[in-house]
């Protein structure tokens, strides 16, 4: 994966700049359902979904799409930046000069399960459909095997005013009954997706889905 992310980055023009040394190891979040884990190195700062609960219309990649409600089971946030904060998630992502990223798991009811679609999967994380200047630099079906299903995406996006770009990594996938929606997305603006591309690509990597087999 890291590779074609590259090769990808490389055909647009960006010049990619060398991860860092950075801190050796990572830290391991196991939902407390135990139906997922992510890895995140050990720089970075974790907030489970209880420490958000006052935040919830900041949160990153949790969207409704066309009315349809998707309610969080579980959730952890994570970031990259220099201080602990949960104030720092709120940043917009063509705006972040640090990775901004959750791992979510969520509900699909009955009238939401109707409309389950590789779109529905996609603009539940990160309405980009919606945004200017919107690039999919990669798309491609994704599956962990099992019956869970979905889809994994590399894309860049214009602020609302098109000015300011970003770029987000995402997988999202449902369970074989599609009564749950699984996804984990990081991103952040340009310049620091092209800096700290290797972070991200490792982190998003790291997420495993039906961890309880």
């Amino acid at each position: 994966m890291r590779r074609r992310l590259l090769l990808i980055f490389g055909i647009l023009g960006l010049v990619l700049a060398a991860c860092g040394g950075g801190s050796d190891g990572s830290i391991r979040y196991v939902d407390p359902s135990s139906q997922t884990l992510i890895e995140v190195p050990v720089s970075w700062h974790l907030y489970e979904l209880g420490e958000l609960s006052e935040r919830l219309d900041e949160l990153p990649f949790v969207e409704s799409v066309q009315g349809l409600e998707f309610p969080l089971q579980s959730m952890v946030a994570f970031d990259g930046a220099p201080f602990e904060n949960p104030g720092n998630l709120a940043v917009a992502i063509p705006e972040a000069d640090y990775p901004i990223g959750a791992a979510t798991v969520r509900s699909i009811g009955d009238v939401e399960r109707e409309f389950v679609s590789r779109f529905t999967l996609t603009q539940a994380v990160i309405p980009y459909r919606s945004l200017p200047n919107v690039q999919e630099i990669m798309k491609e079906d994704f599956g962990f095997g099992n019956g869970y299903e979905g889809v994994r995406v590399l894309v860049a996006f214009g602020d609302e005013t098109g000015q300011a770009v970003g770029v987000a990594y995402l997988i999202s996938v449902t369970d074989p009954d599609d009564t749950r929606m699984f996804s984990v997305a990081a991103g952040c603006s340009r310049d620091c997706f092209v800096e700290r591309q290797e972070e991200i690509e490792s982190v998003v990597d790291s997420w495993l889905v039906n961890t309880r087999g």
